[in-house]
């Protein structure tokens, strides 16, 4: 996904923002009446720092800062990100982000507003396929005859969809890797069951719902019925 196909849903041009001339007690009092605790700052139309609530509040307390402008502060520096950018290549610099928001430039570098971090994650979990409408499934396997589409045809041979996926080697000799994935099925008890059959170690699965708990009951009890019979 391009960033540029999240931005659309998650850029705001409306936010407030500063050039570096401004003065801090101004700008202080804004963002106190916005009710932002950050904004970015701008140098010849770029964006070259973020200002917050923390770097002004001296401004109050010390009458002789008032007539400071942010240019002459100690504020953070960051750089923006460009629309060109792909949504996985900015989650790797997103500790370099130490705001709740960050600034995005166009092709030409000059900014164009902001996306809050908060909104890339949710972007990412979507992706992932993170939210309720599928389930986990952990498998412990060996790397050195891991064959991830036998891996995937034996989950789809259960009648489950498989969403996303991500693997990790489980220790420094790298024998063993750790496979996630996210699937969509409706019969998860039986899912594990199977995968577990046929030979697969499932190292998490997501608890059942209750709806899933409910319906497992049941089907106990019936078995149970028609055992007594």
């Amino acid at each position: 996904m391009l960033l540029s196909e999240c931005i659309e849903n998650c850029l705001d041009r409306t936010y407030p923002f500063f050039t570096d001339t401004a003065f801090a007690a101004e700008v202080l009092d804004i963002m106190q009446e916005k009710g932002i605790e950050s904004a970015p700052v701008l140098h010849d139309g770029k964006a070259v720092a973020v200002v917050t609530l923390a770097d002004l509040l001296p401004a109050r307390r010390h009458p002789e800062t008032e007539a400071l402008r942010l240019s002459e502060m100690r504020i953070s520096e960051v750089k923006s990100i460009g629309r060109h950018e792909h949504l996985f290549d900015l989650f790797e610099q997103l500790p370099s982000f130490v705001h709740s928001i960050i600034p995005v430039s166009d092709d030409d570098g000059r900014y164009t507003g902001i996306v809050e971090q908060v909104k890339i994650l949710r972007q990412i979990a979507e992706v992932f396929h993170l939210g309720k409408e599928a389930t986990t499934l952990e498998l412990d396997l060996p790397s050195h005859s891991l064959k991830l589409s036998e891996v995937i045809a034996t989950l789809e041979k259960n009648d489950a969809t498989l969403l996303s996926f991500g693997s990790y080697f489980a220790g420094s000799d790298k024998e063993r890797i750790i496979v996630t994935f996210r699937v969509q099925t409706h019969d998860q008890f039986r899912l594990v069951k199977n995968m577990e059959k046929y030979g697969y170690t499932v190292r998490y699965a997501s608890p059942l719902s209750q709806s899933e708990y409910d319906e497992l009951r049941e089907k106990a009890l019936e078995f149970i019925r028609y055992m007594d019979m």
